[in-house]
C-alpha cells in the first residue's frame, strides 16, 4: 500500500490517505460495483455513491481509492482508504494504478529471469535502478565488494572504496538465519546513509545487499523492496558459490599436489584423472590470479572468486595455491576456444580488480606444472611491465623472460656480441652512427633500401657506412645464428638500466 500510495501522490498530489498497511500483498485493481462483496488483497477504485461508511470501515486488507464529494483536504480517512477529488477520472486513476503494477511486475519478472540466466550480477543490479533510483552493492559480511551498480563508476565519492574493493562493514544485529531484516548505518568514508539486507549461506550471514542513499532520499518502503531483491541476488550467488562435490575437491587436491611438486608416472597420472574425464589428448591452459593478502584471509571471498570463475569457464577447476588462485581449464569440457574462455573471465577479473597471467594452450597432463609456472611467470613479469593490464599472456613477456635468463649470472655486456660493443665504442670516440646503422639493417631484414629510409639517409650513404662497418669489425651477416646473436645483443643493451642513450650520436 505504501509503495502504491507514494506513486499515486506523484500523479495526484491532493489525494488524502488513511493509515496504510506495511504488508506487500496487494493484487491487481478492480472497479468496485455497488452491492458486491470485497475480495481479499485487492485495490478497488470506487465512486463515493457506490460505497457506504460502514463498508469502508469493514473492507478488510484491501486498498480503497474513492472518488467523490467525501474528499476533504487535510482530513485523514479511514485505514486503507484514499480519497480523490470529485473531478478525478476514475478510469484514468484505474489506468495509473495498472501502470504502477506493470512497472513492479516487469521488474520482478526480469529479476527472476536474470537470476536463472548466465547474466552477471552487475546487470541485475543495473536493472533495479528504475525501482530504487540509488546505487546498490553486493559484498561479503566482511565488506569485500563482489559487485556494484555501473553508475558508481562515474561517481567520485565512491572511487576510493571501489579502488580497494572494500566497503565499511557495519556491525550487524543478531538476526536469526532466514529472518528478513534490513539495517541502517552511515558509511564513515562517504558519509552516506546505507541500508543493507543479509544473505545467509548455510545459516551464516555471508553476504550483504547494500542500498546507498545517493541520487534520491530513501523511501520508507525501500527496505521491503531491498529484501525482495536480496532473494534474487541470493539465487544468483548460490549458482556461483554452490558447494562442490567431493569429486571436485579431489580434483582440487590432485592438481594442487601436482603443481606443488608431487611426481607421478604418466600411467598413474592418466588413471587418476580418468574419473574426472580429463584425458591426455585434451587441450588445457592455466591461469594464475593475484589475490591480495586481505582477500586470501577471507575464505568466503576466495570461494566466491573460484566458483565464479568455474561458472564462467565451464570445465575448469579453480583453487587457492600459495598466494594466488590457480585455474586449470579443460577446453574440451568448456567446448569453446581458449580466447573465448579468457574473454568470458576478463570482465569479471576487471570488475573485481584481479589480475591474471595466462599460459599457452597445451596437451598432455604431465605438462601441467610447466604451464602453471608459465602462467605464474606471465603474471609476475606482466604486472611489472604492463601494470594497467588485467590479463597478461606469457607470449607477451616470453622474449624478455628469455633475455632475463641469459643474464642471471652475467651482466648483459658480458654476454653481448663483441663487434656490436666495438661499434658502440667507436661511435662514442668518433661521433659516428655505425651502431644504429647496423641495428636498423638487421631489423629491416637486411633490406638496404628500407634501412636507408628508416635512417633518413641516401642509399649510397647507407652502403658506404655498411662497408666501413665491415672494415671495422668482422661478422658474417649470412649466418642465421650470428644474426640472432646480434638481435639479442641489441635487445639486451637497450632494455632496463643497461640501455645507452649515447650509443650513437644524434
Amino acid at each position: 500500500m505504501q509503495i502504491l500510495a507514494d506513486r499515486l501522490r506523484q500523479n495526484y498530489p491532493d489525494c488524502c490517505l488513511g493509515e496504510l498497511s506495511e504488508e506487500m500483498n496487494l493484487k491487481r485493481p478492480l472497479f468496485y460495483q455497488s452491492g458486491t462483496e470485497f475480495k481479499k488483497n485487492k485495490v478497488y477504485i470506487a465512486r463515493e455513491a457506490d460505497v457506504t461508511a460502514q463498508l469502508l470501515q469493514s473492507h478488510g486488507d484491501n486498498l480503497i481509492l474513492v472518488v467523490g464529494e467525501g474528499y476533504r483536504p487535510g482530513v485523514r480517512p479511514l485505514p486503507g482508504v484514499c480519497f480523490f477529488p470529485e473531478e478525478t477520472s476514475a478510469e484514468t486513476l484505474f489506468n495509473t494504478v495498472q501502470r504502477i503494477f506493470d512497472t513492479y511486475d516487469a521488474w520482478d519478472e526480469r529479476m527472476q529471469s536474470m537470476a536463472l540466466s548466465e547474466r552477471t550480477l552487475k546487470k541485475l543490479l543495473d536493472a533495479s535502478y528504475r525501482i530504487f533510483h540509488n546505487p546498490i552493492m553486493v559484498s561479503t559480511s566482511g565488506g569485500f565488494i563482489i559487485d556494484y551498480s555501473t553508475m558508481m563508476d562515474t561517481m567520485p565519492e565512491f572511487q576510493q572504496i571501489l579502488q580497494h574493493n572494500q566497503v565499511a562493514a557495519a556491525q550487524a544485529k543478531n538476526t536469526p538465519s532466514g529472518e528478513e531484516s534490513v539495517q541502517r548505518y552511515v558509511d564513515p568514508a562517504t558519509q552516506k546513509k546505507h541500508l543493507f539486507a543479509e544473505i545467509y549461506d548455510r545459516n551464516h550471514n555471508a553476504y550483504r545487499v547494500i542500498l546507498v542513499e545517493s541520487s534520491r532520499k530513501f523511501r520508507y518502503y525501500d527496505e521491503y523492496l531491498l529484501v525482495h531483491l536480496a532473494k534474487y541476488i541470493q539465487q544468483m550467488l548460490e549458482k556461483y558459490t554452490v558447494l562442490q562435490s567431493d569429486l571436485s575437491y579431489t580434483l582440487d587436491r590432485l592438481l594442487s599436489n601436482i603443481l606443488t611438486g608431487e611426481s607421478m608416472e604418466a600411467a598413474s597420472l592418466a588413471a587418476r584423472f580418468e574419473s574426472f574425464h580429463w584425458e591426455e589428448s585434451h587441450w588445457y591452459f592455466c591461469m594464475t590470479i593475484h589475490v591480495s593478502t586481505v582477500d586470501r584471509q577471507n575464505l568466503t571471498v576466495v570461494r566466491f572468486i573460484c566458483n565464479r570463475l568455474e561458472g564462467l569457464m565451464k570445465g575448469s577447476c579453480a583453487f587457492l595455491l600459495d598466494e594466488n588462485i590457480v585455474v586449470c581449464v579443460n577446453l574440451q569440457h568448456y567446448g569453446k576456444t581458449m580466447e573465448e574462455a579468457v574473454g568470458a573471465a576478463k570482465e569479471f577479473l576487471k570488475d573485481s580488480y584481479l589480475k591474471a597471467g595466462i599460459s599457452y594452450a597445451f596437451t598432455g597432463l604431465g605438462k601441467l606444472k610447466q604451464y602453471y609456472l608459465q602462467s605464474r611467470i606471465a603474471l609476475e613479469e606482466g604486472m611489472k611491465r604492463f601494470p594497467l593490464r588485467w590479463v597478461m599472456r606469457f607470449e607477451d613477456i616470453a622474449l624478455d623472460y628469455l633475455l632475463g635468463r641469459c643474464t642471471e649470472k652475467l651482466e648483459p655486456e658480458a654476454v653481448c656480441s663483441r663487434p656490436v660493443l666495438e661499434l658502440r665504442e667507436y661511435d662514442r670516440a668518433h661521433k659516428t652512427e655505425y651502431y644504429e646503422t647496423l641495428r636498423t639493417y638487421i631489423t629491416c631484414q637486411m633490406n638496404a633500401v628500407k634501412a636507408a629510409k628508416e635512417l633518413f639517409i641516401h642509399r649510397s650513404t647507407f652502403l658506404y657506412r655498411m662497408n666501413h662497418i665491415r672494415d671495422l669489425v668482422h661478422m658474417d651477416l649470412e649466418d642465421p645464428d650470428q644474426l640472432l646473436y646480434l638481435l639479442l645483443t641489441y635487445r639486451l643493451l637497450e632494455q632496463g638500466p643497461y640501455s645507452d642513450s649515447d650509443s650513437h650520436s644524434s
